[in-house]
């Protein structure tokens, strides 16, 4: 009996790990057949994520965005809605954040300033999710489409303000003014100026706190029901809408931790197209974690190993690029997915 609560509890990591290994396998097998050496592909990912200082705080630094970024997705799939819009809300709480931080009063102390701006992205960001959840929850639109549909919206008010209204003057791309240097956070000097700083203390207690919630409160019992079966949770008296757009903004809300660590800590400015697919990577994340905030922190931080390991592709490498990195992350997914749904047809919890 103690071995099967043992086994019912490490074997969502050990078939992780599984479909990570088996990723790994087939993007080789992909590189080999491409015309190179398997073993130096896997050998160049890895020197690439963690050789040196540099490289391991880009780790962190990506790790911080796409922790983020699976909250996006795991916390509205905890109320059985999928986010597929974390590419628009970073862009919207990265604006929200930039342009707050471009003119706040000289005045103010900097942790006062940089707090009033991460509150900016995060309520920007579950606002605009917001827009997608509540025509799920209150006029049974899909939300799937909804979502990703402002993702293009997003991409166009965003262009649209730093073009037309933001733009810098001192540069020719689309990009705002450089925001106050009081207002960027310090980097960790240990990672020999890579973009670490204590933004993924943010993102770390986000996941806590999506833990306490989940687990250790009335409101996260009423997401579960709300999950498992949306009728017994009309019969109990919760109401299905309301639980589900609520998820649906807290999940859309983190996207502006990822947002805000982008400006402050590392572009200083809104750039367009800065979010750089991490809103999209944030669901395999998610799916890998299986929704639960500490699968989502360490998937987050292999994804963003590979992510940054891959690029060293590009010079080392002469039959792949950091593509590759793509194919590994699509079929982990696969086989993610393929898993879930054997257990689920076996009738496995």
């Amino acid at each position: 009996m103690k071995i099967h609560r043992i086994w019912t509890i490490l074997k969502p990591a050990f078939f992780a790990m599984v479909s990570v290994m088996l990723g790994l396998l087939v993007g080789s097998l992909l590189a080999m057949l491409a015309g190179e050496d398997p073993i130096k592909i896997i050998q160049v990912i890895i020197s690439g994520a963690f050789g040196t200082a540099h490289d391991r705080g880009m780790v962190i630094y990506f790790t911080t965005i796409l922790i983020a970024t699976g909250l996006a997705v795991a916390i509205p799939f905890q109320a059985g809605v999928f986010n597929i819009g974390a590419e628009g809300q970073t862009l919207i709480g990265a604006m929200s954040c930039a342009l707050l931080a471009l003119f706040l009063p000289d005045a103010l102390p900097s942790w006062l300033a940089i707090c009033l701006c991460f509150a900016a992205a995060i309520i920007a960001a579950g606002v605009w999710g917001g827009i997608a959840g509540g025509i799920r929850a209150f006029r049974g639109g899909h939300e799937v489409i909804g979502s990703i549909m402002l993702n293009f919206i997003a991409a166009g008010v965003t262009g649209w303000l730093v073009v037309g209204k933001f733009q810098s003057s001192d540069s020719q791309n689309p990009e705002t003014a450089m925001i106050p240097e009081n207002l960027k956070l310090a980097r960790f000097e240990m990672f020999d100026g890579a973009p670490a700083t204590l933004a993924i203390l943010a993102s770390l207690i986000a996941a806590a706190l999506f833990w306490v919630v989940i687990e250790k409160t009335r409101a996260g019992f009423r997401v579960k029901v709300v999950c498992q079966s949306p009728d017994a949770a009309q019969v109990a008296g919760y109401s299905v809408p309301q639980v589900r757009f609520w998820a649906f903004f807290a999940g859309s809300a983190a996207c502006g931790l990822a947002g805000a660590a982008m400006v402050l800590g590392e572009a200083g400015r809104f750039r367009m197209e800065m979010s750089e697919g991490f809103g999209f990577l944030g669901i395999p994340v998610a799916l890998l974690g299986r929704g639960r905030p500490v699968g989502v922190v360490l998937s987050a931080f292999l994804f963003a190993a590979l992510h940054h390991g891959a690029s060293a592709l590009d010079i080392e490498a002469t039959k792949v690029t950091r593509d590759l990195a793509q194919v590994i992350e699509a079929v982990v997914v696969i086989f993610v997915v393929a898993q879930v749904r054997l257990s689920h047809s076996r009738g496995a919890i």
